[in-house]
């Protein structure tokens, strides 16, 4: 009993001191001056090196406290309207708790996403004769067709009685797996063009600026979030679910694959023209193989599965 309470008083003497409205709102204040004093320092150096220094501090002390105050005024607040919305709405509330639901609820824009690029890149490719940008158009045709068909699903798992869902909508699942595996062989032979045609230098992603930092960092993170997804939905037995991760992870690699064409462009010289690409070619023929691997796992756990459901 001494031991948490002792963990209480230490926990208390940590916490920030609670100020009342319109301290905060000074505070606030000042947090702004001090940022766009030292912006200003930063972009025009026209402050002696004392007074920025004492502006960087100031900014730095300032934005610690105010970003505190900040997520217990915002973050908190809105967090408890959430939470009450949710509870209130019971469309909301069964998105919320239901994953699978969520999960296909959340990949709808990635749909739109991906229809809109098929627009983008097959109208560019029409009107540049370029084969790349047709090639990238039927890229994303394939991802699009694997995305609905998946999502339609959702309308059907609403409309099925809890008492018939686990048969029914399982017979429904194992359809969409089954064709969306046969569907990644596909998109492994147009990826397998694409990689043709950067091997001929007749294709590749560019950046401005900085920009490509940017999508480098969220590339990224796009990969290791579609693993971390692929990974949890492995311990469910919901193949709809699953195959969404593997569109998700399958797109993820795809866009390491182009951030790599970017980069390369953006940071090689014209006489690594050779590297550019061996490093293309190689990437590219692993991707490509390995969603053909994915294709083929996909229809044969599916053939699995149904000889299992008969049984």
């Amino acid at each position: 009993m001494q031991d948490k309470s002792n963990k209480k008083n230490k926990e208390r003497h940590f916490q920030m001191p609670r100020l009342r409205l319109r301290y905060r709102l000074l505070l606030y204040f000042f947090m702004l001056v001090f940022i766009t004093l030292s912006m200003i320092s930063v972009i025009l150096d026209c402050f002696p090196e004392i007074a920025s220094i004492g502006c960087y501090v100031l900014a730095a002390v300032t934005l610690a406290a105010g970003g505190y105050y900040l997520v217990i005024d915002i973050g908190w607040n809105a967090g408890k309207a959430v939470r009450s919305g949710v509870v209130a709405n019971p469309y909301v509330s069964r998105v919320v708790s239901d994953y699978r639901l969520r999960t296909v609820v959340f990949a709808v824009p990635g749909v739109v996403g991906n229809v809109l690029y098929a627009v983008f890149n097959g109208v560019t490719g029409v009107l540049s004769h370029s084969a790349w940008f047709g090639t990238l158009s039927a890229y994303y045709i394939l991802l699009s067709i694997m995305r609905i068909g998946a999502v339609r699903q959702a309308g059907a798992y609403l409309k099925i009685s809890s008492s018939a869902q686990e048969n029914s909508y399982d017979q429904r699942e194992l359809s969409i797996y089954f064709k969306d595996s046969i569907l990644f062989l596909f998109l492994a032979v147009t990826l397998a063009g694409m990689v043709i045609l950067l091997e001929l230098s007749a294709g590749g992603k560019t950046y401005p600026g900085l920009t490509i930092y940017a999508t480098a960092a969220y590339t990224f993170y796009r990969i290791i979030i579609s693993v971390i997804n692929l990974v949890k939905v492995s311990k469910r037995r919901s193949p709809l679910l699953v195959i969404l991760r593997k569109i998700g992870y399958v797109d993820a690699c795809v866009s390491i694959l182009i951030l790599q064409t970017a980069l390369l462009s953006a940071f090689s010289q014209e006489t690594e023209e050779g590297f550019v690409r061996l490093m293309n070619g190689i990437t590219g023929g692993v991707v490509c193989a390995m969603i053909f691997g994915i294709g083929v796992q996909g229809i044969y756990s599916s053939k699995k599965m149904k000889e299992r459901n008969r049984q």
